[in-house]
Formats: C-alpha cells, structure tokens, sequence
C-alpha cells in the first residue's frame, strides 16, 4: 500500500472543502465525503455510519459499492449494546481509535463476522479496512468512515485533517436537517392556527356559516382536512342527511388557495337523468330537442374553484362511468360535441348512502368509488358530538336574529339547554336549526324559555321525564310555571298538548284565522298545521260558538 504525495493531498483537501462548502442537504454532504475518501484513499466500497440523536446506534446513511452509490444494501444498523465490543466500527466509535485492518479475512483479533455477512450478500471480498472515527471541532464523535480495499493511505496528519472537516461538514447538515424538519412542522402548526384563529373570528361574526367545531369528533374532521385544504386532492364527504356536509364541503373551499374561484354546488337526486348530464357537462346548440343554445356545464363553470356534488350515491350508472374519466382525466366533453374541455376542478362529492352496498347491488361503480374515496371525511352525527349542540343552537338563535332584525340575539334558558342536549337529533343538525329558529318565533325575543321537538321528539322527552321524578316536579314545556305546590297533577303529554293547543289558537286569533300565515310562523307544513286542529278540535266556527255561549 504506497503513500499518496503531499501536494496530491493537499490539492485534493482544498477540493473536498470547497464542495463541502457548497453542500447543506444531509443526502449530498454524506454522498460528497465519501467520494473525496474514496478518492483519497482509492478505495472501491465505503460506507458513513451516523449517530442516531440517542447516541446509541451508528445508522448506515450512505454506501458505496464499486465506487457506486447503493440505495438497498445488506449492511445493519449496529446498536451499541447488542453490537460485539471488538466489532472494528463498534471498537472505533466507543474508544476513538482508528482500526486499520491489512488481512481483513484472517485472524485479526477483531470480530468481523457482520462484515463477512454483509459482504457475502453483496458477492465481494475485501482485503483490508480502515475505521475512521468522524470527530467534529468540539471533540463530538459524530459518525464513522469505513473504506474497504484501499490502495493508497495518508499519513495520519492529511487524513486527521480531512475526517475531522468531514465531521464539521455533516454535522452541519444534520444540524440543517433536524432544524428544517423543525422549521417545516412549525410552518404547518403556525398555518393551522392561523385558520383556527380565522375561523374563530368568523364564528363571532353575526353571519358566519361555516362549522361550529366544539367536540373533539368534528375537532379531528377539521385537523384532518387540515392536511389537504391547500392540496388538489378530491374529496369524499360521507354522514347521515342534515348532518353538515354542505357546510364542509363550503368550508374547504373557503381555506383553500381556490377560495378566489366559483364554488358551485350540485344535488345529483335533485335532477332527471337526461337533464344531469347536460348540467354537469354542458351541451351544444342542436345537440337535442329543446338545446336552442350552448351552454356551459358546471365543470366548465367551476374551472379553477371547486365543485360540490352532493347525493354522489344517487347518480344514475351512465353518469358514474362519465364522471370518471373526468375525474380521470380532467377533461369534459360536452353533450354534442366533438372536442374535450381541459379544467381544472376540485370535487368534494357527498352521500349519505353506504357505497360498499350499492356497488354488491350493482348500484354504484366500484372504479368511481375507489376514485373517489383517495380522501374520506365521515361527518359524525350530532347525537355523537354533543358538546357542539349548545354551541350549533346559539349559533343559530344568533342567525335567526340577524334575520328578523332583533338588536339583540334572546338567551337560551337552563331547561331548554338541558333538553336540547338530551334530544337524539334522528335529522341532526338540520333539525337542531329548525327547532331553534321555531323555539325564537315562539319567544318574547329576550329568552327562550320552551322549545318544541315535534310529536316524535315531545315523546322521547316525556318517557325521559317519567323515569326523573325530579324534572317532573317542575315542567318546563307549559305556558305558566307549574309550582310544586300548586298540586298540579296532570301528565306531562296533557300538559305539551295543552301547550300546544294554546300556542295555535293565539297565533290563530293574531293572524284572523289566516291558516297559511299561521303555518309559516310557526314553521308547520299547511297539512301539519290542519291535522293538529282537527286532533285538538280547533275550527273558528267553534271559537265563534263557545264566545257566544259565554256572553
């Protein structure tokens, strides 16, 4: 093994800094000092082992094999307690020796037995190996060089020097990858709070619309959107009806870097077959009886915001296979036409359904669903998220205020608070909305003191009540407090019915007996409205009776 010249060594200390110098990524600064070793030292393999942050292990981070980068190799991490003492690298990195092995497969006084492993896996057969401790400036062992077959060797001086700026070199890097990694997760942590904080705000303005988030269910829907808000990635919205999908999918455009484009939403139910397809797509002029024009389908529309496709689980089958080479390909075609429309559309869909047993069904293509389903969000229902029950219904008495011009929203009293949050909401929040905007209609305006849950909800609350003596002590639902000492010892149902009843005869006699003025203020179907004043026998040819009889 011959002796390298000094001016050699020295031109080549003063190229290697120089490329070090250039390098901060921990890939290229390994790759880099073990081609200036090799080339020093005209050694064919070589391997950088590096500390791991616990000091215990030596990582294999870069190997050269046959003067060529390996990125799959037999060469083991080696944990230091479960590592053989005498292992040359073990032996190197604990007691800061150099090991210089001339005859490597002889007897040395080392065990080399992981070396032989190793390079049997890889067909070679080294003559010697040099262990080179990497030691940066402050004396921290910061990894290990190992050269096998070398055919030149350094004096000890020029290649102290080199290991140790070697050292320098990768302990910088690692120092500028751990910092990166750092600053990255802190650039994503600050961007979240950032829209926590926006959408904060936004929930104390009087006309926010986007989702109450209080329970830790819809706290996790919202940090895993977070992962994709700013992504072009399609979305897959999955809950029961009225549970918030819409207001998701709103949500996700608006902290998106699409927020500046259209967002255009779409119920696939809500339109015949043949008429979807030309919504969707568009068409051309003449394309069919009654096209007397062009026009632009909502992807076309969309093109740079997002499209909201609701009721996905109901699309006709024809349509499944059109939407897929869309989603496939980003290109429409509308109906009539010749040449394909390139746009570029996010699609959050949205069912209600079980997909999985409409595809066993033949109901929904299995190839549209996997398309779709790259990023599934389940909406909880609300009677699994109760803590943002109370938060929804001030929301919403907030809402309804702003909209019948209140100055201020009315409170919600303790009672109602408790009944809201025992109800099980079958039509979620949608039905939470519509009982709070009936509860403010049927309010003084200043505090909501009774709400009504519709003939299946008033039910469930008395067969609730008659198991808690207590609550009935002191009903809630009348229309004058009930004492305990007023011997008051009707039922609760009577007591709602009696309620009821008179709700409907006031708001009768206010509005003349005007049924449909009636129905809209008490938010009632025409029909509900007609059924409930046969079943308490309310006509005002009756009302006129009963005034006579008195006078």
């Amino acid at each position: 093994m011959r002796l390298a010249n000094s001016n050699d060594l020295s031109n080549a200390l003063l190229a290697i800094s120089q490329s070090l110098a250039d390098r901060t990524q921990m890939a290229q600064t390994l790759d880099a000092v073990l081609t200036a070793a090799r080339q020093m030292t005209l050694s064919k393999h070589g391997i950088i082992y590096v500390l791991d942050q616990t000091g215990q292990a030596l990582i294999p981070s870069i190997v050269h094999h046959n003067e060529k980068p390996l990125s799959a190799h037999p060469w083991p991490a080696l944990a230091f307690d479960h590592t053989s003492p005498t292992n040359p690298f073990n032996y190197a990195i604990q007691n800061g020796e150099v090991v210089l092995i001339n005859e490597l497969y002889q007897y040395n006084g080392y065990d080399c037995e992981a070396i032989y492993q190793a390079e049997l896996v890889l067909g070679s057969k080294s003559t010697n190996l040099l262990a080179w401790p990497l030691v940066d400036d402050s004396n921290k062992t910061i990894g290990l060089l190992a050269l096998f077959n070398l055919s030149v060797i350094d004096n000890e001086q020029a290649l102290t020097a080199f290991c140790q700026m070697a050292a320098n070199s990768i302990h910088q890097a690692v120092w500028l990858e751990q910092y990166g990694h750092m600053i990255k997760n802190l650039s994503a942590d600050n961007a979240a709070l950032v829209r926590e904080n926006q959408h904060l705000k936004r929930r104390k303005q009087s006309h926010y619309q986007g989702p109450i988030a209080e329970s830790e269910q819809m706290l996790d829907v919202l940090r895993r959107l977070d992962k994709v808000l700013t992504l072009p990635v399609d979305v897959l919205l999955r809950g029961e009806t009225g549970a918030g999908k819409e207001v998701i999918a709103k949500y996700i455009h608006q902290n998106s870097n699409r927020a500046d484009q259209p967002l255009i939403v779409q119920n696939c139910a809500a339109i015949p077959e043949q008429l979807l397809e030309s919504e969707l797509f568009g068409h051309k002029k003449g394309s069919f009886t009654g096209a007397d024009k062009d026009k632009i389908g909502l992807f076309e529309a969309a093109h740079g915001g997002t499209l909201f496709l609701d009721e996905i689980g109901d699309m006709p089958l024809l349509l499944q296979a059109k939407l897929l080479r869309v989603l496939q390909e980003r290109k429409v075609r509308p109906v009539g036409a010749s040449k394909e429309i390139e746009v570029d559309v996010r699609v959050v869909a949205a069912t209600h359904c079980h997909l999985m047993e409409k595809i066993k069904n033949g109901e929904f293509r299995a190839d549209l669903f996997y398309r779709l389903n790259v990023f599934p969000i389940t909406l909880p229902p609300l009677r699994e998220r109760q803590a943002d029950i109370l938060p929804l219904a001030e929301h919403f008495v907030k809402q309804s205020a702003l909209n019948l011009g209140l100055s201020q929203a009315p409170g919600l009293s303790a009672n109602v608070q408790k009944q809201l949050c025992q109800y099980t909401y079958p039509g979620n929040v949608r039905e939470l909305k519509n009982i709070v905007e009936r509860a403010l209609l049927l309010s003084d305006f200043e505090t909501i003191t009774h709400i009504e849950l519709g003939e299946t909800g008033l039910i469930v609350q008395a067969e609730k009540s008659e198991l808690d003596t207590t609550s009935i002590a002191q009903p809630t639902i009348t229309s004058q407090p009930i004492h305990e000492s007023s011997g008051y010892s009707k039922g609760l149902k009577e007591a709602v019915s009696e309620y009821e009843k008179t709700v409907i005869l006031d708001c009768l006699h206010a509005s003349n007996w005007q049924i449909k003025r009636v129905a809209k203020q008490l938010s009632l179907p025409v029909s509900t409205l007609s059924h409930k004043m046969k079943k308490y026998d309310i006509s005002a040819a009756g009302e006129s009776s009963r005034v006579n009889e008195n006078i």
